[in-house]
């Protein structure tokens, strides 16, 4: 969930006796057990441990994780008056030692039933400065978060004791230290006392009436010194702001003296090598604190402390708690030093419930952070927390929500006092949207000792903002393939996805003209009347051909309460081809050939554009009647066609003679006959298309004409000089001429 609201202001009533008193606690019976953890032994596998966190009990390390989460581990040697290391089971959980500029923090991760209320307990030790007697280090804080939370960090450290949020200084040019995620309760032991005030921006966003009474000033020394404070819920940069603190003055005017009995902070100065004795070391600076939190519909938290004075624990601080009330709880203990110095200890924690849970319970809640825009569609998480409250194991443990569906858990078994979470997803659908909310049920069932152990139905209502929401969906109407000239008709599909009506429905897209809608008034997601269709024509170009295909985009539209709601856009690409044929022509029959033979054609048509074509055929100038095997061609496909020739005196009356004297030394000469053809073709527009030209020739041999062309004269000069001519017109040789 969101930051939680409060219903309450600064100055609220802290002890019912009146301000300032001091009241016993009472005893509190019969809350059902959820948690112990001792911190005396080497691991604590639960938590998760956060900068200089670590336990005694484990064995010494040469240095901490640094900062960021981690398992916790061992310590190292630490500064200050402290107990010892590998000291399990005698270890505690060292938040700090007493060094300068540490910060450490513990969290459980793991979310705790509420809806019984919280009754936590934990010894706390805060002694040990290193800084002399000018002022003690910050503090310790228990904190609760939102249980839907994942807790993986702390919030700031310093005066906002790792609970609330910070800007360093006030430095305006700093940048802001988020305080803990979807914070609910903030506990802070203030020893220091600048967790009281506002100063750095603690309380960012708070109204008036719940701000601290110090301010936002810097104060020296703090504010509230000594105190217990409460801040209340908080995410981010924002909230966490002043409760109420055990101060007997809530007026802007300091000082504000403490009510508490006794001191937050212990007397320890020396601490003891070995373990047993370093307990004993440390039992004066003990102080046991318990913080009760009563179910809804009015919670009350109530603050007591055992000062360890003889004095049993007192009541210190009780005032009405931040309301709404989670269903479940994470929490986290929080410490740190500065230029002040304290080592900072927890141990012996134990979490029940204030009072019992059912044999088994269930806490159902929705998941944070739950998505920003919960619409059809939207995946919603849930956790189903279930606790066995009982004192025997429960097994074959199910969850069963019939809305959400199957529901997954980690085990099927649970030990007595064990919480575990089991998770699922649910797809919002349009009628949660008409609805305005998602609302479901669900049970956690089991056996003990074979008999069926049933928890009390746990419901959830997850509220949907009612916005306005229209999306559309394209399609083509008119089949493929597509080519240029062609029609193509495209149908929309206009939904109402928002809990509004929506009028003036309407579709535009960038290629496709006169669009209409079968209604232009859309019913909420979910009714009846939420969708229409529209239609609307396109017709291919040139350019679209040229570029082989045509993208157009389209919005919807629509109005709500006054305003314009726009879908996003959807894109629809189709193909379009480029029709094309081509032609190979050959002979295949074998020559020679002479006026008179028979000449046989085969032609090969291939389809190497990207449209079907029809009506198949081939035009030949010579040939009358070319069959084609196929008449329809798939894009890429070909077909075979034949025909045949008869050869004419007339087409050898004309051919020209090729011999190199008029002849082949036998009377004939040879010529060529050629022919031209086309293959030609149409395209789902009825178009047609032709093929380029494809030819063949061959070689007819006829008899010659009887006569044949003069022998060419000799050229003398090219046979060495003029000479007289002899027999046959020839020439002499140079110096041979006939006697006178």
């Amino acid at each position: 969930m969101a930051a939680l609201a409060l219903a309450f202001g600064v100055g609220a009533p802290l002890l019912a006796p009146g301000a300032g008193d001091v009241a016993r606690a009472q005893p509190r019976q019969g809350g059902t057990l959820l948690l112990e953890e001792t911190f005396t032994q080497a691991t604590a596998p639960d938590f998760t441990g956060v900068g200089s966190a670590c336990l005694t009990g484990a064995p010494e390390v040469d240095a901490l994780p640094g900062p960021g989460d981690h398992p916790l581990g061992g310590c190292t040697e630490g500064i200050g008056p402290e107990p010892p290391n590998d000291a399990a089971p005698h270890g505690y959980l060292r938040l700090t030692d007493s060094s300068p500029d540490q910060s450490g923090a513990v969290l459980y991760n793991h979310a705790l039933p509420a809806t019984e209320g919280l009754d936590v307990t934990f010894d706390q030790w805060q002694y040990g400065t290193t800084t002399g007697n000018v002022a003690p280090a910050d503090g310790i804080s228990f904190f609760l978060v939102d249980g839907d939370t994942q807790l993986t960090r702390p919030g700031a450290f310093g005066g906002s004791l790792g609970y609330a949020q910070k800007l360093p200084d006030d430095d305006p040019t700093a940048e802001f230290i988020p305080g803990v995620d979807n914070g609910y309760l903030g506990v802070g032991l203030d020893v220091l006392g600048n967790y009281f005030g506002d100063w750095e921006h603690r309380g960012n966003g708070c109204p008036p009436d719940q701000r601290s009474p110090a301010g936002t000033t810097f104060h020296v020394p703090a504010p509230g010194p000594n105190m217990v404070t409460l801040r209340g819920p908080g995410n981010g940069i924002e909230g966490y702001c002043f409760l109420t603190a055990t101060t007997s003055n809530f007026s802007p005017n300091g000082p504000w003296p403490s009510t508490l009995p006794g001191q937050l902070q212990g007397p320890t100065t020396e601490v003891s090598d070995d373990p047993v004795q370093a307990e004993q070391d440390l039992e004066p600076s003990r102080r046991r604190v318990h913080v009760v939190i009563t179910p809804a519909p009015d919670p009350q938290v109530t603050v007591s402390i055992d000062f360890n004075d003889g004095n049993g624990s007192q009541q210190v601080l009780q005032t009405a708690a931040p309301t709404p009330v989670p269903s479940t709880y994470k929490f986290g203990f929080a410490g740190s030093t500065g230029l002040f110095t304290d080592t900072h200890l927890i141990r012996n924690v134990a979490v029940r419930t204030e009072r019992p849970l059912p044999r088994l319970n269930l806490v159902k809640q929705a998941r944070e952070p739950l998505p920003g825009d919960i619409a059809a569609g939207t995946q919603v998480p849930y956790d189903f927390v279930v606790t066995n409250a009982g004192g025997t194991t429960i097994d074959d443990l199910t969850v069963d929500d019939p809305k959400v569906g199957p529901v997954s858990c980690p085990v099927s078994s649970l030990a007595p006092g064990e919480t575990v979470t089991c998770t699922a997803t649910y797809t919002v659908t349009p009628a949660d949207v008409a609805a305005g909310t998602i609302d479901n049920t669900a049970t956690a069932n089991g056996t003990s000792n074979g008999n069926p152990v049933a928890s009390p139905p746990s419901s959830e209502s997850v509220p949907i903002q009612r916005t306005p929401g229209i999306e559309v969906e394209k399609h083509v109407e008119t089949p493929g393939p597509y080519a240029v000239g062609q029609t193509v008709t495209y149908r929309y599909t206009v939904r109402n996805t928002g809990g509004t009506e929506l009028t003036d429905i309407a579709v535009r897209d960038d290629r496709v003209t006169g669009i209409t809608c079968e209604a232009t008034t859309l019913a909420p997601a979910g009714s009846p009347g939420d969708s229409t269709t529209c239609t609307g024509t396109y017709t291919l170009t040139e350019a679209d051909g040229t570029a082989g295909s045509v993208t157009n985009t389209a919005t919807a539209t629509g109005t709500s309460n006054g305003g314009t709601v726009t879908s996003p856009e959807t894109y629809q690409t189709i193909q379009v081809g480029q029709p094309h044929l081509t032609l190979r022509k050959k002979v295949v029959s074998s020559g020679p050939f002479t006026v008179g033979s028979e000449v046989r054609y085969a032609y090969t048509v291939t389809n190497t554009g990207s449209t079907e074509l029809h009506d198949v055929h081939v035009a030949d100038n010579r040939v009358a009647t070319v069959t084609c095997e196929a008449t329809t061609l798939a894009p890429g496909a070909s077909t075979t066609c034949t025909g045949t020739y008869r050869i004419t005196r007339a087409d050898v009356s004309v051919c020209r003679d090729t011999g190199p004297r008029g002849g082949g030394g036998d009377g004939t000469v040879t010529c060529r006959i050629t022919n031209v053809a086309r293959a030609g073709a149409t395209d789902p527009q009825g178009n047609e298309i032709a093929s380029d030209r494809a030819t063949a020739t061959i070689k007819v041999k006829v008899k010659s004409d009887g006569k044949p062309k003069p022998k060419p004269k000799p050229d003398c000069d090219k046979q060495g000089g003029k000479g007289d001519k002899g027999d046959k017109g020839g020439c002499r040789k140079p110096g041979h001429h006939r006697d006178a």
